[in-house]
């Protein structure tokens, strides 16, 4: 007899920082834009979102030749409470596209 499969978090839940980060996101880089990347991250495409928060990761990491890589592995090295990365729309560029940790 097969098991049930085990009920996946509420992400809103176990990830409340990283909730509250993407709704600010959608303010700043527009909803679809945002809903694409994490879809995207989702789906296992590197280089659209990624976030650690608690123990608990969502999306895919950026490869290690992307800028933001270096701030994904100073987070992780560090221990960091939260830490969620984005692409940037196109005709956006930063330093460190769409980071924060805390």
């Amino acid at each position: 007899m097969s098991q049930p499969a085990a009920k996946q978090p509420d992400m809103r839940t176990a990830m409340p920082m990283t909730a509250e980060w993407i709704e600010r996101k959608r303010l700043d880089l527009g909803k679809t834009h945002v809903n694409d990347c994490l879809r995207r991250a989702i789906a296992g495409e590197p280089g659209r979102f990624y976030a650690i928060e608690g123990g608990h990761v969502l999306g895919t990491p950026f490869p290690p030749a992307h800028p933001v890589s270096q701030w994904q592995q100073y987070a992780v090295v560090n221990g960091t409470a939260f830490a969620a990365f984005i692409a940037e729309p196109s005709d956006v560029q930063t330093s460190a596209p769409g980071a924060q940790t805390c």
